[in-house]
């Protein structure tokens, strides 16, 4: 990931840098009875900590009652300390006490909402420095639904999520850039988003499509793996092999079509390089052997 530093000159640096830190990124409904599992696996990382875990519901026009569900689920999970970071205006990104917050966090909760709202209202912002150097440094960065989609360094902003994909009927634009390489979709087996999928992968095939389902999640360790948590499934779409796609043709509209993708379906427990773009063999125990 690239860490982006300005001086006080104004002067800007970049540099890549391997991240130390975690990436929660959650297919959503996660605050249901039934899908509970995820945030046990957050409650388990933070109760490590002593710093705050920071709920960031910038992608939220209005917030409501979210964090107040978000703090009572954590408090019955042994989480007693949860702070919120509210992001109303784009001003807010360069507070210094709002920056102190992302600082002292010991893990970083981005909620639901458009994620469009949350690279429009922190992007390049000092409060976004930080959160990039943070993560890098080793904080655990967890987003769900619009933050899941938010993470990568591409993000689907729209598109029909029950339906093939159509020519022209999917938007995109810049994301956080806290995973390269990926472009990622929540709610996935619910709202049936597999064609949109398909189509953000065939418009970049340098980009590995994940759908999450919802009420599951991937963590994400250094940027270079990742392993699947709760009971829904996490699938993957390789488009390196796409050997034809309707894209490239001189239509203005259809249905895409698309040759040669390669598609894994992962469970609970299942684990995947994001280098080799493979799945990481089961354990003899998985197996059952």
């Amino acid at each position: 990931m690239n860490v982006v530093t300005i001086n006080q000159n104004g002067e800007r640096t970049i540099k890549r840098k391997k991240p130390k830190g975690k990436l929660m990124i959650i297919g959503g409904a996660e605050k249901t009875d039934d899908n509970r599992l995820v945030l046990e696996a957050v409650a388990k990382e933070m109760r490590r900590k002593r710093r705050p875990l920071l709920l960031i519901t910038v992608a939220s026009y209005e917030p409501a009652d979210g964090p107040d569900e978000y703090k009572q689920i954590f408090k019955e999970l042994g989480v007693s300390c949860v702070d919120v970071l509210e992001i109303p205006t784009r001003d807010d990104a360069y507070r210094d006490e709002n920056v102190e917050k992302v600082e002292t966090a010991g893990a970083i909760y981005f909620t639901g909402g458009d994620q469009l709202r949350i690279t429009s209202q922190i992007g390049d912002s000092p409060l976004y420095r930080c959160l990039t150097e943070r993560y890098a440094d080793g904080c655990m960065v967890i987003g769900t639904s619009a933050g899941a989609a938010a993470m990568p360094d591409t993000m689907i902003i729209g598109g029909p999520g029950d339906e093939s994909n159509r020519i022209s009927s999917l938007s995109m634009a810049p994301g956080l850039g806290l995973i390269e390489g990926v472009v990622l979709d929540s709610h996935f087996a619910e709202r049936g988003r597999i064609g949109r999928l398909l189509g953000a992968v065939a418009e970049n095939p340098r980009n590995l499509g994940i759908g999450i389902d919802e009420g599951t999640a991937i963590l994400v360790e250094h940027g270079e793996e990742f392993s699947v948590i709760g009971p829904g499934a996490v699938y993957v779409v390789d488009g390196t092999g796409i050997s034809f796609s309707s894209l490239s043709e001189k239509k203005s509209d259809g249905v895409v079509s698309i040759c040669d993708l390669q598609l894994h379906v992962l469970a609970e427990g299942d684990r995947f390089d994001l280098m080799t773009r493979r799945p990481i063999a089961l354990s003899d125990e998985q197996n059952g052997s």
